[in-house]
């Protein structure tokens, strides 16, 4: 082992020491909030994923399709290697009707950017209209949906926003939590948005480590964000990109303890994160994009050289899929690149995976969701019995090449 393997091992061990220390909510990075359903104060059960608590939710969190709409809390693990045990919330709803003998199949759901604070967990917040719309059919095609709410949402702690082993396992662990209190199959198609996406797939090429036990049977993108390189922002002038960088802050302090998000703002971006902790949505970012702040302005120091150190976790594994994949491009799509999205499909074609790519021109990040689920719908049952086609993506190109 060289001198720097030392030292990293060293700082992995320290790092796993301290991390449990850090137990206390902490408002600076989002945690509180949230009503007594999400602290857990007795210790966390070893072993495989498991339901530590469960309650049904209000009238208005339920689902008009299910026959059960209930919140959950699981066990899972986290931290950037996996280290630590931890608290998860999610939810779960069942379809109507009686269950096949082997369980219901599964849409475990895999929700888009949603904001950092407790409070936009989807488990606590509810769901927006185009997303209840969209889990609604689901449901009524005879799939139970499994959704994590994410590691550090709703649940103590920092949210890692876009860590990709973090977000692999909430999602796969809510599913393998669930199957041991509900009805469920082993099948399971993963079906992500956005920041989602992100999520499904990683737990799509990461699920043979983390989650043997499962059958993925297909994975479902719609606003894949591709590539995850982020360039360093610009500090002497107006950056959209800058944005992320206030947002992945939570992230930061999730990687290092001892990070201090005020430690980078000057009291203008202080008060631009401020309103990042304490709403959700995407009310912080239109207002970020009209105002057009100078970079120099929110952050006292350059942040860049804090995402190259979260750049790695942020960053897929080979994009080689083990089943099919079916990926719906919105080519209007404002928030995440149509070109970056296509060109991550084709290297996975590239390494031999079997995906399905669907253009939807004149339509935006979100309409893209629903709008494709016309042609999801149909590829997911071909999934499920187990007779998917090969996909085109080998013949697909970008309709402006």
């Amino acid at each position: 082992m060289t001198f720097t393997a030392r030292v990293r091992a060293v700082a992995w061990c320290l790092l796993a020491a301290i991390a449990p220390l850090r137990s206390l909510a902490d408002p600076e990075v989002g945690d509180g909030g949230v009503d007594a359903f999400y602290r857990w104060t007795s210790s966390i059960p070893d072993g495989p994923p498991r339901v530590v608590r469960r309650e049904a939710l209000a009238a208005d969190k339920s689902l008009a399709q299910a026959s059960v709409s209930e919140r959950i809390l699981y066990t899972s693990r986290g931290g950037p290697r996996g280290e630590r045990g931890i608290i998860v919330s999610g939810t779960v709803y069942l379809p109507r009707g009686k269950a096949p003998a082997t369980g219901w199949p599964v849409i475990a759901w895999a929700h888009g950017t949603v904001g950092f604070p407790d409070i936009c967990a989807p488990s606590f917040d509810g769901w927006s209209e185009r997303d209840t719309a969209y889990l609604d059919n689901w449901l009524a095609q005879g799939y139970a949906v499994v959704a994590s709410d994410y590691e550090g949402l709703g649940t103590e702690g920092p949210h890692p926003y876009m860590m990709s082993r973090s977000e692999a396992t909430g999602v796969l662990d809510a599913v393998r939590a669930a199957r041991r209190s509900y009805p469920l199959a082993a099948d399971v198609v993963l079906v992500g948005q956005s920041q989602g996406a992100h999520a499904a797939a990683n737990a799509g090429l990461m699920q043979r480590e983390l989650a043997p036990e499962l059958k993925i049977r297909g994975i479902v993108l719609t606003g894949w964000p591709g590539s995850m390189d982020m360039r360093p922002v610009r500090m002497d002038g107006f950056d959209p990109w800058a944005i992320l960088y206030l947002r992945f802050l939570p992230t930061y302090a999730w990687l290092d303890p001892s990070f201090r998000p005020g430690s980078v703002l000057t009291p203008a971006g202080q008060a631009v994160y401020e309103g990042f902790r304490t709403t959700c949505g995407s009310s912080g970012m239109q207002a970020f994009l009209q105002q057009k702040p100078v970079t120099n302005t929110l952050f006292a120091r350059d942040p860049s050289p804090l995402e190259m150190r979260a750049h790695p976790y942020r960053a897929y594994p080979p994009l080689a899929f083990t089943v099919p994949v079916f990926l719906g491009i919105g080519l209007k799509d404002e928030q995440t690149s149509p070109r970056a999205s296509f060109d991550s499909a084709r290297r996975a074609c590239d390494l031999g995976s079997a995906l399905e790519v669907r253009f939807y021109p004149g339509l935006m990040h979100g309409p893209t969701v629903l709008r494709s689920q016309q042609d999801s719908i149909p590829w997911v049952r071909s999934v499920f019995e187990g007779t998917p086609g090969p996909g085109n993506c080998k013949a697909a190109t970008f309709p402006t090449d």
